[in-house]
């Protein structure tokens, strides 16, 4: 491996972008749970046959997707993953408190990864 891929302006640029990566996963699931759980609570009959866990794993894909295609300059992207999930979720319309749930859960999902992205961004101008 050359000398050019360990420099460090390279190693701080990977950092940042392992940071917003890790960012988006995790740590961003437990804020988004957290703000959300007061409304979880008036959701009637929360256990609606979905899949253990599956909103957790929708949520961090979504994420990731967003995160990417941010770094990527793909702005239209960004708007086909709300889209193809806004169109997923649209039965949920049958039972409005889920579907507040899922819009305020996707909201604030975008927010917090456009945050970390564009702070990812701004960190990324200095080196």
């Amino acid at each position: 491996m050359s000398a050019e891929f360990f420099s460090s302006e390279l190693v701080v640029k990977y950092i940042i972008f392992l940071l917003a990566y890790v960012l988006v996963l995790k740590p961003s699931s437990i804020l988004i749970r957290r703000i959300l759980r007061p409304w979880l609570m008036q959701i009637p009959d929360n256990n609606d046959g979905s899949l253990a866990k599956a909103g957790a794993m929708i949520g961090y894909l979504e994420r990731v997707l967003i995160l990417t295609f941010l770094l990527l300059g793909n702005d239209s992207a960004i708007g086909l993953v709300l889209a193809l999930k806004a169109a997923y979720r649209f039965k949920d319309t049958e039972k409005p408190h889920k579907a507040e749930y899922m819009l305020m859960g996707t909201f604030l999902s975008l927010t917090i990864t456009l945050g970390i992205g564009l702070a990812m961004q701004w960190a990324l101008s200095f080196v």
